[in-house]
This record gives structure tokens, C-alpha cells and sequence, in this order.
């Protein structure tokens, strides 16, 4: 692939240096701006050609047609293509459009426009496939991502273009010229780096630090996180909903919405609160105006690879687009700095095979697969069709093979992706060993590991599908490892319990409200504890009957059934507790008796049984 290089000077965006001022994007090339934000999908909005540009997803052509077309719904500037808009309504923009067309769509939506627009298109349009590297990084979960890439090689002109793009092995882009926009300035940002064994407790220590140093009360914290269920449980865990808002999909907003979580939004808006959590449908194309977020943005990237593994982001390519998300204020004098941090937990479980292994594989699943389909005996028997079809399934290849039969290149680069990526997260140091390998960051000093007593694995193997006695039995378990392990280091136990408490707050709350030192007398054992609680609950309620036995009885003297009944009975009467009955058992709650025995001789020298008081049970 040949090579070709331009300096960005600063301040200066694309469309303002030579050739692309005067020439545009160039045709057949792989475009790498290496910055985000640095205008090239303006400059192609705004260049004087017809032209077709490929969006990840709809909420960067959402934002780009309110940009450019404003509140007008006639005679619109640019033509936003996905679901809900028709071919019909294209060749209406086709047809009306005075100046050039510029036609903004999902990979899913290209089909419509083809429809519309027929052979012509090919000659006619410039084709630009914005944010290339989705079309790797997004088609093992979404196929029809590379629905336009047939297409795309049959215009007479056509271009890739990332900030991070990955290099397509398919061979069509064997002839595609490598067009690099290297600034000529510094553009590194400083990242801080937090691995972890517990993501959702550094997640709340950074929090409460930056509401204690008061950040938060003049900036906005924004959260990258791959998963909406994981959201939803950290947003609850954290106590925060009044503070937070969501960005995510039509469909997550509505579970969240039904879920509780008030403050959900499937597009980019002005509604940001002190707490923002965006999905990935936000990492990248997005513009987030400073008009939006007014502020020095706090940016934390999340990953919780033990709870969900897709949560991954990758440092060379997901961290670099979530960062350039915030474009500069259009003032010069307005400086926005940006905090950066990424919390992640690791799993050495997580399978990481090279390229070449991966090559192996395919050759092997291409090698059973090319033999069971050639030599598949003719039948017409459901049971033999059917073992054939679960044989090739369960091989596996089909997913790397087009429609046509011919092999899919972007799920094998895809494989080799997620592969490597995975590789990142698999110590406690890997990710930040990564980071320092890119050229868009500078770990910090303060980036590190921090290990805790309460683990994520622990948690995941406790999950809320655990039945309650179990959970319990595990939170008392690591209350007394904890105690004893750090009997002689305060700071260790404060830290961990802290994280126990955080983490199963209604537990905790049992052992601290009956007290460590009493809790240690019962092995802290949360069942037994709640059972002592309820007693005392009881004791509480029964004070004034317990008072008025010990005035009324004596120790060393003998009680009849009957005598017994007569006073509590008057006692009753005076305490106003007429839900007692009063018999032996309540007067067990106040002494030890005895048990029934002869206490005295009648008149006529017969013994009378009853019960001797030995002691009383409670000091008042």
C-alpha cells in the first residue's frame, strides 16, 4: 500500500490546508486524520461534489442534519437516511436540492439509497466511509454493517476515513493509497489508568473524591461504559439517579425508563447532568458541542471484563474516540481541559490467541467445512439433512463466509481484533503497558493497580440470583477473614469493610447496627443477628411488664400457677400491654425459674407446687 503523509498545522482543520482545501478528500485512499475533530466530514459536507457519507449510527446524522439544516424541513442541506426514511423521500431530496446533494446513511440504509438513486450513483456521488474501523470492530454483532462495501468498490470515487482506522484485509484495498494527516504539535492527552479487582468500588472512591475536592460542582462527569444492565446497577449502587442521565439506544432507553432510571436519552442533547452514562453507540462520530457540555469534561472510561466481557475498549482505537467526542468551543480564548481516567478490572481466564493461531483455526474449519459440503450425499430425509446442517453450525465457518459463499475478510480481521484486544485485559498491568504504547496518551504516575478484599469474581460467583441465606453466609465469611486477617492494620480493615458495605449495603447495615464487638460474639453470623435484633425489638416493647415483675417478685420465693397469674395479671392491667397472657412463660421472660417442684406445705401439711425465682434476667 503506498504512502502519503500531510502536516496539520495547530488550530487548523482540514479544509483549510492545501490539497484538500482546493481538491477535497482523495479518491481511493484509506484516510488516517489521526485527531478527531480535525473537520474532515465537514469538509466533505461542505466540498463541492455530490456526496454519499456512511455513519456509523443515527445519532451522528441526527446531529449533522440539525447542524446543517436547522428547524427548515424543506429545501434541506443535507439528507439524513435511516430507519423511517424511503427511497421516495430520497429522490424528493434528489430532485429538489438546488446545490450539491449530500446524502448522510447508516450502513443499513445504503440499500435505499441505491434504490433511489440506480447505476448513476456510481459516477456521480463521492462515497465516503466515515469511521472505517466499525466495519471491523462491529460486524461479529451487527452483519449488515458492511452492507454498502460492494458498492463502495464499484464508485468511481471513494475513501475510508478514521482517526483510528483499522487496515481491511480484504484485498480490493490492495491498490488504495495510505493517507496520513499527522499534526504537527504535540496531541497526546494524559490518561490515569485504575486496574482493579473491584471496578464499582473505584469507581465510587473516585467519585466521592472528585465531590470532595468539589470538582463536580462546576464540571460534568462523563461515563463510557458498553453495557445499559451494568449501568443500571451502578447508578442504583451508587444512589445517584437524581444526578444522571443516559445516552443509549431506543430500546435500552425504554428498559431503563421501565426500570426506574428517569433521565434517558437516545440522542445527543443539551440535557447533560453532573453524571453522564454513554453507550457505545457514543464512542465514536458523535459531536458532543461545547454548547452541550460547557465545562472541563471529566471522561471515565469503564470496563468490567469479569461481569461483561464485551466491555472491553480498546486503548489504540475506542479510547481515542471517546476522548475527541468534546469539540472545541468556536471561541479562541475559551481552553477546555479534559480529566481523563479508565477503570478496569482483568481476568486471566480471558482466551487471547495470536494470528497465527487464528489462521490455524480458520484453515482448519475451512478445511472440514469445504469437505462435509462437497461430499454431502443427496437425501431427501429431514434427519440427515438436519445432522449435516448441525455439522457445518457447529464448525463454526459459515459466520466467515458471504452470502455468495466467498470469505467474509472483515469477520476474520474481526476475530483477530477482539482477539487482541482481549489480550489487554488479561493482568493487572497490561492495560496500562498498552496505553503507553499509543501515541494519543500519557499515563499518569498515579495510574496502578488497586486490589481489594471483596473481589468482582467473588461477586459474580454471588450473583442476585443467589439464594438470600447464601449471600448472607458470604458476606459473614469475609467479615470475620477481614477482621482477622488486618487485626493489626486499622487502615486495611476500614477500607475493606468500606467496600463490604458498599457492595451489600442491607447486610452490612444488620452487623453495624447490632455492632461488631456483640456481631464477633455470634460469629457474625446475619441470621442469628437478626434473630437476636428481633428479641431485643420484643425486650424493648415488654420494659414496663419487666419492671413491674421485678418489683412485684422475689428472689428465693415460690410461686403458684395461680399466684403467678394474679400478678401479672395486675401488672397487665397497669402497663397497659393487654395483648399478654398472664401466664408462666411471660414471667420467664423477667427471672430463671425453677422448674415445677414443691415449694411450701398448706395449712393441712400437703406440699403445694410452683415455681421458685432465681434470678432476674435483666438489670433496669
Amino acid at each position: 500500500m503506498i504512502k502519503e503523509s500531510h502536516k496539520l498545522p495547530v488550530g487548523k482543520f482540514l479544509g483549510q490546508i492545501e490539497p484538500f482545501k482546493t481538491k477535497g478528500l482523495p479518491n481511493k485512499c484509506i484516510i488516517h486524520k489521526k485527531i478527531p475533530g480535525c473537520g474532515a466530514t465537514t469538509l466533505e459536507i461542505e466540498f463541492p461534489r455530490n456526496s454519499i457519507i456512511v455513519e456509523p449510527n443515527k445519532p451522528v446524522i441526527i446531529g449533522k442534519c440539525i447542524k446543517y439544516n436547522g428547524k427548515r424541513r424543506k429545501h434541506k442541506v443535507i439528507l439524513g437516511v435511516y430507519e423511517g426514511v424511503e427511497a421516495a423521500d430520497i429522490k424528493r431530496y434528489v430532485e429538489n436540492r438546488k446545490g450539491h446533494k449530500k446524502i448522510l446513511t447508516t450502513p443499513e440504509g445504503f440499500t435505499k439509497i441505491k434504490e433511489a438513486l440506480g447505476e448513476l450513483m456510481y459516477r456521480d456521488y463521492f462515497i465516503l466511509f466515515d469511521e472505517c474501523e466499525k466495519a471491523i470492530q462491529d460486524i461479529d454483532f451487527r452483519k449488515d454493517v458492511i452492507n454498502p462495501i460492494d458498492d463502495f468498490f464499484d464508485f468511481h470515487h471513494k475513501a475510508f476515513i478514521s482517526a483510528t482506522p483499522i487496515i481491511p484485509t480484504d484485498p480490493r484495498f490492495s491498490d488504495f493509497k495510505l493517507v496520513t494527516i499527522e499534526p504537527d504539535y504535540d496531541f497526546s492527552e494524559e490518561i490515569c489508568v485504575l486496574t482493579t479487582n473491584n471496578v464499582a468500588y473505584q469507581l465510587k472512591l473516585l467519585l466521592d473524591a472528585l465531590e470532595e475536592s468539589k470538582q463536580l460542582e462546576n464540571r460534568k462527569c462523563f461515563i463510557f461504559l458498553k453495557a445499559t444492565g451494568r449501568m443500571e446497577r451502578l447508578i442504583n449502587r451508587l444512589g445517584i439517579e437524581k444526578d444522571t442521565s443516559v445516552f443509549c439506544s431506543e430500546k435500552s432507553a425504554k428498559e431503563l425508563r421501565l426500570n426506574g432510571i428517569e433521565k434517558v436519552y437516545s440522542a445527543i442533547n443539551d440535557k447533560f447532568t453532573k453524571i453522564n452514562f454513554l453507550t457505545n453507540r457514543f464512542f465514536s462520530a458523535v459531536d458532543i458541542d461545547y454548547t452541550m457540555y460547557r465545562c472541563n469534561p471529566i471522561i471515565i472510561m469503564l470496563s468490567d471484563v469479569i461481569s461483561v466481557e464485551h466491555t472491553v475498549i480498546d486503548p489504540s482505537t475506542e479510547s481515542i474516540q471517546i476522548c475527541g467526542r468534546f469539540r472545541k468551543p468556536e471561541e479562541e480564548d475559551i481552553v477546555v481541559l479534559k480529566d481523563i481516567y479508565h477503570i478496569s478490572n482483568y481476568s486471566s481466564r480471558l482466551t487471547n490467541f495470536t494470528k497465527e493461531e487464528i489462521d490455524a483455526i480458520l484453515n482448519d474449519k475451512k478445511g472440514l467445512h469445504d469437505f462435509v459440503t462437497k461430499f454431502t450425499p443427496k437425501s431427501d430425509r429431514v434427519y440427515m439433512n438436519a445432522f449435516i446442517k448441525e455439522i457445518l453450525e457447529l464448525n463454526g465457518f459459515n459466520a466467515f463466509l458471504r452470502d455468495s459463499g466467498k470469505l467474509n475478510h472483515f469477520m476474520v480481521d474481526n476475530f483477530i481484533y477482539k482477539e487482541r484486544v482481549k489480550g489487554y485485559y488479561q493482568t493487572s498491568t497490561s492495560l496500562i503497558e498498552q496505553y503507553r504504547l499509543t501515541e494519543h496518551f500519557k499515563v499518569t504516575e498515579s495510574s496502578q493497580f488497586y486490589r481489594y478484599e471483596l473481589t468482582d469474581e467473588q461477586m459474580a460467583e454471588i450473583s442476585e440470583k443467589t439464594k438470600s441465606v447464601t449471600v448472607d453466609e458470604f458476606v459473614s465469611e469475609r467479615v470475620r477473614y477481614l477482621l482477622n486477617e488486618y487485626k493489626d492494620n486499622d487502615f486495611a480493615q476500614v477500607v475493606n469493610l468500606a467496600s463490604l458495605r458498599f457492595s451489600y449495603p442491607d447486610r452490612m447495615a444488620v452487623i453495624d447496627s447490632f455492632g461488631l464487638k456483640n456481631a464477633e460474639q455470634h460469629d457474625y453470623n446475619i441470621a442469628r443477628i437478626k434473630q437476636k435484633q428481633e428479641e431485643a425489638k420484643g425486650l424493648k416493647r415488654l420494659l414496663p411488664i419487666l419492671a413491674f415483675i421485678k418489683r412485684e417478685f422475689a428472689v428465693g420465693v415460690g410461686y403458684t400457677s395461680h399466684e403467678i397469674e394474679a400478678i401479672l395479671t395486675k401488672g397487665i392491667a397497669e402497663t397497659g400491654l393487654s395483648d399478654l397472657k398472664p401466664n408462666v412463660q411471660l414471667l420467664r421472660e423477667a427471672a430463671q425459674l425453677s422448674e415445677r417442684k414443691n415449694i411450701r406445705k398448706d395449712e393441712n401439711g400437703n406440699w403445694i407446687k410452683g415455681y421458685e425465682v432465681l434470678e432476674f434476667l435483666h438489670d433496669f
